[in-house]
């Protein structure tokens, strides 16, 4: 069990109760810190994970800190379901049906769930689903559980606003309201004091903004490194149950790229009134946009070597483990590679990313994929959104694998060939024969 890791939660539980001048056993402490732990190290997750939930601790308030320890605990999708850590406080929740959870009825004198409920702005009969607060929603009640022996009800209140501002990406309504400025509404019918709501909803604004730092303030390839984990992490329940696949692992990209393609940078960073001032905010949508493009343009470069690489196995017949796709996608860069026909135009960055990786000390890090970086290298930033767009007509079963490898440059495709058939030598005959089929169709006429 890592130790440390249990005993750091176990100092920012301790350090949360004392800074609120609230007395808690020490073994009750452990005990708390040890079952965020236990939800947090599930071996489903990649990225919310307790190195994620204690970096947010740092510098943040007492509240914040209680609801940053929290606010990941439950993870649906990722854990498979409600994670066994918890489900004895959740079992009288909710009720699973296909697709959703169902909110069930509240008991009259369950304060911790009516004060979630309100807080969320939910009812009892509603659908909950893991894109519109289900987790969060979720967490907080694990936290109002298990605090509400500890903590007075302005306290606890606070702590489920702030786990509340933590779902992301959320638009305004239709009369332009922020999701901080409906939290705020939601928080005043339950408090007089129109300070403690300000205050309430701006240590929210913090711990949501931290919580999305990647996105609103890290450098391009730190927000690339927290994608690619979400895309692990998606794929991480059919990885444990032993169904991982080639095809799960090109949905799970797809499934990014067009999530961030429908990403509003203006919906990342939250805001309350002049927190943070307008020239933040601003300075928030402009690193997002940022981020977001330097994400899409990775995603779009794999992809199109994923696209390239599954096209020739479905060509061949031949059926590719995980490990050997893997293995080809990082395979050393060669002296067969050709020289690209012109000078294409290169994004820097994301060529040495692809190149070399990237291992920050203490952070999770990003492989290297050379064999990507060689048809990046070859095609140049344009003609691999073209092809991108063309393996989508492959994917979307509106174009042949042998059609999409005949639209591609022959000498790139044939190099490409010559790697995958080292890497897989009881496959190097219908490898080696496929390319002589292409370089029959490539040959002028």
């Amino acid at each position: 069990m890592p130790i440390d890791t249990i005993h750091r939660m176990n100092h920012w539980f301790g350090h949360a109760f004392k800074g609120l001048s609230v007395h808690v056993p020490p073994a009750r402490v452990q005990k708390l810190a040890m079952l965020v732990h236990q939800c947090m190290e599930a071996k489903t997750r990649t990225y919310h994970t307790a190195f994620h939930v204690l970096g947010l601790c740092e510098s943040m308030q007492p509240i914040q800190v209680l609801a940053a320890l929290f606010h990941d605990v439950v993870f649906y999708q990722a854990d498979g379901g409600i994670p066994t850590c918890v489900s004895a406080l959740l079992e009288d929740v909710t009720r699973p049906e296909p697709g959703f959870l169902r909110l069930l009825e509240i008991a009259p004198d369950d304060q911790a769930i009516a004060l979630c409920v309100d807080i969320f702005g939910f009812h009892p009969g509603q659908r909950l689903s893991p894109r519109h607060g289900m987790n969060e929603f979720l967490s907080a009640v694990v936290a109002a559980r298990l605090l509400q022996a500890h903590l007075s009800h302005l306290q606890l209140m606070a702590v489920v606003a702030c786990i509340e501002l933590t779902i992301p990406f959320r638009a305004p309504d239709a009369k332009g309201n922020s999701a901080a400025q409906r939290l705020a509404q939601r928080v005043q019918a339950r408090c007089t004091s129109t300070a403690l709501v300000k205050t309430t909803i701006t240590n929210a604004v913090d711990i949501a903004n931290r919580d999305l730092t990647g996105f609103i303030e890290a450098a391009p390839e730190y927000c690339l490194i927290n994608s690619m984990l979400l895309v692990e992490e998606s794929m991480m329940p059919r990885t444990v149950s032993g169904e991982r696949s080639l095809l799960a692992y090109r949905k799970a990209l797809l499934a990014m790229d067009i999530f961030l393609s429908q990403l509003n940078p203006a919906w990342v960073g939250q805001s309350y009134e002049d927190h943070p001032t307008a020239e933040a905010v601003i300075q928030m949508q402009v690193t997002a946009r940022q981020n977001i493009a330097f994400v899409r343009d990775y995603l779009t470069a794999v992809l199109s070597t994923v696209a390239i690489i599954e096209a020739l196995t479905r060509s061949t017949g031949t059926v590719w483990t995980m490990a050997l796709f893997l293995d080809s996608m990082r395979c050393a860069e060669g002296d067969q590679f050709p020289a690209p026909p012109n000078e294409p135009i290169h994004h820097a960055d994301l060529r040495q990313l692809l190149k070399h990786g990237l291992a920050p000390e203490g952070n999770p890090g990003l492989d290297a994929l050379p064999l990507t970086a060689c048809v990046y290298g070859f095609l140049g930033q344009v003609a691999t959104q073209q092809v991108r767009q063309q393996a989508q007509q492959m994917f979307d079963g509106l174009l042949k694998p042998l059609a999409f490898l005949q639209m591609l440059d022959y000498d790139m495709v044939s190099a490409i060939i010559r790697k995958m058939a080292k890497i897989d030598t009881s496959r190097q005959e219908q490898l080696l024969t496929l390319e002589r089929k292409l370089h029959a169709v490539s040959m002028p006429v």
